[in-house]
């Protein structure tokens, strides 16, 4: 039998595994690695800021989600082009791949295994999966069924969640979710995801103005993909935006697998600080709050009028709508195997009352998912394995699965709708999305126009 593990150490992306087919955490990781992520590279990936971005956000998220084992296949000349992305400092691409986890291959040397990512102007092979964008448009699919398109970057965002849509289908072909990962294509707008994806209004605008403030509270998986999505905004002067940070834990060695912006060196240190020293890097000013939310949480008339929501309870939701913010955007995942890919999308004021948004569970609701927990900590044998005892063992069972695709596909989403919110786009109160069954059907949403308010006292900076 194996050493008890701690509930703490349990990772979050093999719990997936644990809880699916009873894997061990060993074999699960192990699996991860050897499947892999390989991306290959166009020459033209070195003057774009959208595609560098795509490419640095697709090996962040094959790093976490593979185990590390991410190959970038790109031209020599490549290596040394300079990095446009401010999300990673580093002076050249090269060095930012190799800052995030991973490596490096010259394209002539070897050719990428099995179904990998297209980016760029780069020839496709067998089993290549194209990323592109135009606006706020975004596909991903097999590359003689993909075609590239105009890949203007009006928002940043494209680029990002084309990634996290690519490096998910990945995932979920690996992962046995869905038999058409990696088949299929998939193809939305995030400027208009209730539209086919071709009709002319989803390409959007582009972006104008951006918020000189913003609240952010929860600093766990879904904060910090807020974060690597934010930074990568076109702010002129990001010396001039204040970020209010609000969080009172401590990251756990856990945590580095899920999280955007952590390595190892974060562990045991507070999220506040270590997100706000990696948000200064970037030249934002932060101010932090280290407390939860409560009943009596309330801004003062200093703090930002906006605020983003990244929490994992409805409570302390419920508390932030009455906290005095013109607008929060809100995003909510699915915890458990069954649901972990799913995205709930919430934005305040709406149409309903606070309760109704974000209810809580109900004591049934609570009974079932005890009951759950625990004939899986009884049943099955991968619980067994770790040695724990009973409470151990539910301890573990009722831990989260979470992949960090999905956190990148929800960051863009809420900062989507808030940047539409600034520029005075069409906005959503309401979206719900699986992201391992997206086709290129509209998305089920609530327009907010009806109930949308200009945003008062708000400042802004032009978008460079």
């Amino acid at each position: 039998m194996n050493q008890p593990i701690s509930s703490d150490l349990l990772s979050r992306i093999d719990k997936l595994f644990m809880d699916q087919d009873a894997t061990d955490l060993e074999e699960s990781r192990r699996r991860r690695a050897q499947r892999g992520l390989e991306v290959l590279v166009g020459d033209d990936v070195k003057a774009s800021y959208g595609l560098q971005l795509a490419l640095l956000t697709a090996v962040n998220l094959g790093v976490k989600c593979f185990a590390g084992a991410t190959v970038v296949h790109a031209s020599a000349d490549m290596w040394l082009a300079p990095c446009l992305v401010p999300v990673v400092r580093s002076g050249t691409l090269g060095d930012a791949i190799i800052e995030l986890g991973g490596s490096l291959v010259a394209r002539n040397r070897a050719a990428p295994r099995g179904r990998h990512l297209l980016l760029g102007n780069a020839v496709a092979e067998e089993g290549s999966l194209r990323l592109t964008y135009d606006g706020w448009r975004i596909s991903v699919g097999p590359a003689n069924e993909v075609p590239r398109m105009a890949e203007r970057t009006y928002c940043p965002l494209a680029g990002i969640a084309v990634a996290a849509i690519a490096v998910g289908e990945l995932f979920a072909d690996f992962a046995g979710i869905n038999i058409t990962a990696t088949r299929r294509v998939v193809a939305m707008s995030l400027w208009r995801p209730d539209l086919p994806f071709e009709h002319p209004d989803a390409v959007g605008m582009q972006l104008a103005e951006l918020p000189l403030s913003l609240g952010l509270f929860g600093l766990g998986h879904l904060g910090q993909a807020y974060l690597w999505g934010f930074a990568a905004l076109p702010y002129a002067s990001p010396e001039r935006v204040m970020v209010l940070l609000c969080d009172d834990d401590e990251v756990e060695k856990v945590n580095v697998e899920t999280g955007a912006l952590l390595t190892a060196a974060a562990v045991q240190r507070l999220k506040t600080r270590v997100v706000a020293e990696w948000l200064e890097g970037r030249g934002f000013v932060t101010r932090l709050l280290e407390r939860r939310v409560d009943m009596q949480f309330r801004r003062t008339d200093r703090e930002p009028i906006i605020a983003l929501c990244g929490f994992d309870d409805n409570q302390p939701r419920q508390w932030l709508a009455n906290a005095g913010f013109q607008a929060i955007f809100d995003s909510g995942l699915g915890g458990e195997a069954f649901n972990f890919d799913t995205i709930a999308f919430h934005t305040w004021p709406n149409p309903r009352i606070a309760s109704e948004v974000w209810p809580l569970e109900s004591a049934s609701e609570v009974a079932l998912r005890e009951a759950r927990k625990r004939q899986q900590a009884d049943s099955n044998a991968a619980y067994q394995t770790l040695g724990a005892d009973e409470c151990g063992r539910l301890l573990l069972a009722g831990k989260s699965v979470a992949v960090p695709f999905v956190g990148a596909m929800a960051a863009c989403i809420v900062l989507a709708e808030m940047l539409k919110n600034v520029n005075g786009g069409p906005t959503f109160s309401d979206l719900k999305l699986r992201l391992c069954a997206l086709g290129n059907s509209p998305l089920d949403g609530r327009l907010a126009s009806e109930v949308a308010t200009p945003m008062r006292g708000l400042a802004t900076q032009a978008a460079k």
